[in-house]
């Protein structure tokens, strides 16, 4: 037998249920498709909304019953028909199908090889299941959306987040100097991570500075769009995660500042070049708090809090 998180009903925490299910075996899989043996399943601010109805469920790609999550580490127990690079044993992680259905909350998981690499020797499985969806989250803002490069000015809320601790590092590595917007509690850390300016966001006067000042702005944090398109200068750019622009968008072109949304997906080239990163000890996700499987509940409570440093991640055996 195997446990794994099902929701059968949109709404609170108390919705994600722990049931046991036959294993999955290599009779389950398609051709392409790999059953990982999962470590760690990273948990996103995209599972409670769509948890509670919103996020993918909103979006229709979602239905009920399903298996929450998409970030996944863990080791190849079989493989299907058509699948090359990947052997049985090896240390993977990925994205799992995102938007669709990923799957990922559960000691079993089908996944496609495309979305699988090997995970790198230095992560451990707790730091390979958190890496996946923000460090590409991050990737798209800085190397596809726009193009951080020497010299540029970039300013990020949220940065100690789950996606901003992150994307400090890649605007780091990619020669930017990083501003990082967080609470007072977080500066040291995200200085060691590569930020060269730390700012907290209770700080009027501080932030009030920081107006006008930057080439690209990255808004994370809750209710900062407004802030963070006052500290782009005309003529740089405003990414914000998602949809919901509305005026926004209008307020940045009357400002000469160019607005974009990311809406990150399962890309391998994104994965390749972030895990990359990792590999060489570049990237190095910090995870705040581990839950066991059947504390998926709280692992949601977690993440709902909004003071997480860093990433939340489920566990399927305890780590000593």
């Amino acid at each position: 037998m195997s446990t794994k998180i099902v929701q059968r009903a949109f709404g609170g925490p108390e919705s994600l249920e722990l049931v046991d299910v036959p294993a999955p075996t290599a009779a389950d899989l398609g051709p392409g498709d790999v059953l990982v043996a999962v470590a760690a399943a990273g948990v996103n601010p995209i599972d409670v909304m769509t948890r509670e109805g919103g996020g993918m469920a909103a979006a229709g790609i979602i239905e009920l019953p399903f298996t929450p999550g998409w970030d996944v580490a863990g080791t190849v127990a079989a493989v299907g028909a058509d699948v090359t690079g990947l052997e049985l044993g090896q240390r993977v992680l990925g994205l799992a199908r995102f938007p669709r259905e990923g799957g990922a909350y559960a000691e079993h998981a089908v996944v496609p090889a495309d979305d699988l690499v090997p995970a790198p020797e230095n992560l451990a499985d707790e730091q390979a299941g958190a890496l996946p969806m923000a460090a590409m989250t991050a990737w798209q803002a800085f190397a596809d959306t726009t193009s951080v490069g020497p010299g540029q000015r970039v300013h990020i809320t949220g940065a100690g987040g789950g996606v901003g601790h992150l994307a400090v590092q890649i605007a780091h590595r990619l020669g930017g100097h990083v501003v990082a917007v967080a609470s007072e509690g977080k500066h040291d850390w995200l200085k060691s991570l590569g930020a060269d300016e730390t700012v907290d966001y209770r700080d009027p006067e501080a932030m009030a500075v920081l107006v006008g000042t930057a080439d690209v702005a990255l808004s994370l944090a809750a209710g900062s769009r407004a802030t963070a398109l006052r500290a782009v200068r005309p003529g740089g750019t405003l990414v914000a995660l998602g949809g919901g622009a509305g005026d926004l968008e209008a307020e940045a072109g009357q400002a000469g500042v160019r607005f974009a949304a990311t809406h990150v997906h399962t890309q391998r080239g994104w994965l390749e070049s972030v895990v990359d990163l990792a590999a060489k000890g570049e990237l190095v996700p910090t995870v705040s708090a581990a839950f066991a499987l059947a504390e998926a509940a709280d692992a949601h409570r977690a993440v709902e809090s909004g003071h997480s440093t860093g990433k939340v991640v489920l566990l399927t055996t305890p780590q000593h």
